[in-house]
């Protein structure tokens, strides 16, 4: 034994008792090498409705990828994109899987959703079918005039049909919009009570296998210039404020599910069960996608665009000030350009 200064009796350091001390330390930490695991982080993502358009973060789970950067992730579906962002804005997500429109939209009502990635993009996934042999001539644009095609109104496929018609010349006006769910867009062209439909590549494949063959798609050529969808994550200044760590996390994840698709062809494969769909369609729907993050002029480019039509439209009031400053700053660009510098070159 022996004496601290106050006289209280010590046990004897020998050796044995050093050893055995060190490695209580070193199992408690305090020799910087935690023997204990880093807690999870918990998140929650909700997702517009199931399909394709969410291929990215969708092999970012499947591939594990979250799991491998300690996140526990929960995931819900919603029928659309703009019932994803409310359950965001509501707290009860992190983050949201969406289309621009419903970060327009939300906008335009005084709402501020962040978009915090850009993963991918298309200009081509949005069709105009028609029927084969019927009053439009798919190859001629400008002969939709005076003709009834269905949607649904306020989602992008009204925006990727107004943007369609200026391609042909058109404007909204010079169609009758008849609003529809997708799951009735097929019927109601094989009726005839619609002479056209503008929605996903995936509903015009349905039809066309529906109908045996008698659905035509419009041409695209030249699309590029006037339309295009972008695939955000969004969420919101209180996760950006309060989980900043989360957020550049999930940059990580979605990078590294962007070269899982780049490098491995069969990525398709990993998420066909998951939206019920043959691995051989998903590759040639998302063949018109590209799978980068980035956030360049063109994404708000398009986001002004997109306002101004649903202004015009009469679908939303136009707001106080000038919309691009009012869309740019809802684009959180800070974590993607930490960790990928020359993804980023928004002014």
């Amino acid at each position: 034994m022996t004496i601290s200064r106050r006289g209280v009796r010590l046990p004897s350091l020998n050796r044995r008792n050093l050893l055995i001390g060190a490695g209580a330390i070193a199992a408690t930490g305090l020799l910087g090498t935690p023997a204990i695991a880093q807690a999870r982080s918990k998140a929650v993502l909700a997702y517009g409705s199931t399909g394709y358009t969410w291929a990215l973060p969708y092999v970012a789970e499947a591939a594990g990828l979250w799991e491998k950067a300690n996140v526990d992730l929960t995931t819900s579906s919603f029928e659309t994109g703009r019932d994803s962002m409310q359950a965001l804005l509501s707290g009860s997500a992190d983050f949201s899987a969406s289309t621009d429109t419903p970060l327009v939209f939300a906008a335009l009502t005084g709402l501020r959703p962040v978009a915090v990635i850009n993963y991918s993009r298309y200009s081509r996934d949005m069709k105009l079918a028609v029927r084969k042999g019927g009053a439009v001539d798919p190859k001629n644009p400008a002969s939709l005039k005076g003709r009834k095609i269905a949607t649904r109104i306020g989602t992008s496929g009204q925006f990727f049909l107004a943007k369609y018609l200026e391609l042909a010349g058109l404007k909204l006006q010079d169609v009758t919009v008849v609003d529809l769910a997708p799951n009735n867009m097929t019927t109601a062209l094989a009726r005839g009570d619609i002479d056209g439909f503008a929605w996903t590549s995936q509903t015009v494949g349905v039809a066309q296998k529906q109908s045996n063959g008698q659905v035509d798609e419009m041409t695209l050529d030249g699309i590029e210039k006037y339309f295009q969808s972008h695939q955000l994550l969004l969420t919101t200044e209180r996760v950006l404020k309060e989980k900043p760590d989360l957020v550049n996390t999930a940059v990580k994840v979605f990078l590294e599910a962007e070269a899982r698709i780049a490098n491995d062809k069969n990525w398709p494969q990993t998420i066909a069960e998951r939206i019920k769909t043959p691995a051989g369609d998903i590759a040639e729907a998302t063949s018109t996608f590209t799978f980068k993050l980035t956030f360049d002029e063109r994404f708000v480019d398009d986001l002004v665009s997109q306002a101004q039509w649903a202004i015009d439209a009469g679908l939303a009031k136009p707001p106080k000030g000038e919309l691009r400053p009012l869309l740019r700053g809802l684009v959180a660009d800070g974590p993607v350009k930490a960790a990928q510098p020359g993804r980023v070159t928004l002014t």
